[in-house]
């Protein structure tokens, strides 16, 4: 999920858990029930407003989107922290 904090750009990864048999089915958004995204979204609108801050959530990617973004993030942790 996409979003902007603060004039930044946050990205925030959905994931299910994998023994959770009431989820582990769901591989793509597509799979979600019709209302999650909407719940997702209106979640993260509330909670930054309680914090009296701005969001602006963009748009939900695919699975793939995600695989790169946690690369991204890996490689990056890598760069600045590896030892």
């Amino acid at each position: 999920m996409e979003m902007v904090d603060e004039l930044e750009k946050d990205t925030k990864i959905i994931a299910v858990a994998k023994n959770d048999m009431s989820v582990n089915y769901i591989d793509e958004l597509s799979k979600l029930p019709p209302h999650t995204l909407d719940e997702l979204k209106r979640f993260f609108e509330d909670y930054k407003q309680l914090e009296h801050k701005s969001v602006i959530v963009d748009r939900f990617l695919g699975r793939e989107d995600a695989y790169r973004v946690i690369e991204e993030s890996m490689d990056s942790y890598k760069r600045h922290f590896a030892v």
